[in-house]
């Protein structure tokens, strides 16, 4: 049985020369938009994408802050659902069906897009008394209970379900991305995104494989029945595949967007789980694209086999 090649993120090319390169590798490749990617790029790009896109990752083109749908000031979420109509209006023009969105943060400012200036904000000292890990200022696993983290929990539920039905009138589906256990990021536990997915209908899941391993290190639950927690709510219409250097023992926590069978993440077992849910699958790694491409067809029919 011929298994159709899974999508696979533009966050890790940076030219265009990398993705004809990559096409002449992958002929038949489909692509998810990155949150990276600039106006210019995107035009650039757009001979060779057109017709291939499956989804696209708010905000595309990038912007300047990441929407936060968590805060209570106007004028951060005006700015929030400006950003994501621009991601819709991209979505229209190429054709994809799915926005991915990080969902929302602890806070009330808008969130830095550029690296640096985040890792600023998230320097604030009105985050320090929640930080269990200071490298990557990974979050106490009481993080989550606490009143300002739900708080900004239950206001992104309501706003989300606004950007669900704005995206419905672009004919996208909406797909809120479980986030990394860190400060000021919401929804990183398994049962978060099942009450998320329960509060509105018109509400789906980008279940990012890597952020629920790093989440499983941090709060000590088993990661695959996590995933089968998620999955269960049907409501998993986009994944995100990658591997990560995280360890537990060793206190480290990384989200590394690592080619998918290294660091032994169970990639195969994962596969299989997922692969159930029907979901548009996207590799989300930021190295060895042909590799990553070629290894996934290997794996999905080897679950195909099992199955």
């Amino acid at each position: 049985m011929k298994i159709p090649p899974p999508a696979i993120s533009l966050v890790g090319f940076k030219t265009t020369e990398e993705v004809a390169s990559y096409l002449v590798e992958v002929p038949d490749a489909r692509f998810e938009l990155s949150y990276k990617m600039s106006r210019a790029f995107l035009e650039e790009l757009s001979p060779l994408i057109e017709g291939r896109v499956e989804s696209a990752h708010a905000c595309c083109p990038a912007e300047p802050i990441f929407p936060n749908f968590a805060s209570s000031d106007p004028s951060v979420l005006s700015e929030s659902f400006e950003a994501v109509e621009h991601t819709l209006e991209t979505c229209a023009r190429f054709g994809a069906t799915i926005m991915v969105l990080h969902p929302g943060y602890v806070t009330d400012l808008a969130i830095p897009a550029e690296n640096n200036a985040r890792q600023a904000l998230l320097d604030d000292p009105v985050f320090k008394p929640y930080i269990g890990v200071r490298d990557g200022a990974i979050c106490r696993t009481d993080y989550p209970e606490s009143d300002v983290y739900r708080r900004h929990r239950d206001q992104a539920s309501r706003e989300l379900a606004k950007v669900a039905a704005l995206a419905s009138s672009y004919g996208v589906r909406l797909a809120a991305e479980n986030l990394n256990p860190r400060v000021a990021y919401l929804f990183q536990k398994p049962e978060e995104m099942v009450a998320l997915s329960e509060s509105c209908d018109a509400l789906s899941i980008c279940l990012d494989v890597g952020h629920l391993y790093i989440a499983s290190a941090v709060y000590g639950f088993d990661y695959l029945e996590g995933l089968k927690t998620i999955l269960a709510t049907g409501r998993v219409i986009n994944c995100h595949l990658h591997a990560n250097t995280t360890d537990k023992g060793q206190g480290r926590f990384r989200d590394d967007h690592h080619t998918i069978d290294r660091h032994g993440f169970p990639i195969e077992e994962t596969l299989c789980l997922v692969l159930k849910a029907k979901a548009n699958l996207v590799l989300e790694t930021v190295e060895e694209p042909v590799y990553n491409s070629r290894r996934l067809i290997e794996l999905l029919e080897v679950c195909h086999a099992g199955h």
